[in-house]
């Protein structure tokens, strides 16, 4: 059997079609320019991949897409509100710190202040830096959402009446 009969018999799964399909596309002359949608159809057509189930694939992919924009901007938001707390957390301390220093009480009550906010404090980092997943996240994700939507509809009914 010759090199070119054997290329042809040889059988790939589907996850190796999409990793050999990935490189090659990333090898691509024209890598730096998208594909048309007439492109995408015609490489289906020649995987014989179907019409009806790629376009359930391309609104399975803008679904997913919609979902992982949703999640970057909870995380954006999420990291906006750790600011802000930091912001707080450091002004009202630096202050507190102070006083107590010029009041020259032998009891550094700010330190009490410090320490157990700074508790308070490094459970919103870990949540923020290190829980990307879980209930918990869903359970916050599921509430941000839920707030932004209510803040999009009393605007869009404000934005008619005004």
């Amino acid at each position: 059997m010759n090199s070119s009969e054997q290329s042809l018999t040889r059988s790939y799964s589907q996850e190796d079609v999409q990793q050999i399909l990935n490189i090659a596309l990333a090898q691509y002359p024209n890598a730096g320019t998208e594909l048309s949608y007439a492109q995408l159809l015609e490489i289906a057509d020649e995987l014989r991949i179907a019409p009806d189930t790629l376009k359930l694939a391309e609104n399975k992919w803008l679904t997913q897409q919609s979902a992982s924009e949703k999640f970057q901007e909870f995380d954006t938001y999420r990291k906006s509100k750790f600011q802000d707390k930091l912001g707080k957390y450091t002004i009202t301390n630096a202050c507190l710190v102070a006083l107590n220093f010029l009041t020259g009480f032998g009891v550094p009550w700010s330190l009490y202040v410090l320490i157990f906010w700074g508790m308070g404090f490094g459970l919103d980092a870990w949540k923020l830096f290190y829980q990307r997943q879980g209930q918990a996240y869903d359970r916050a994700f599921q509430s941000w959402e839920r707030k932004r939507k209510i803040q999009k509809s009393i605007t869009g009914l404000i934005d008619k009446i005004v």
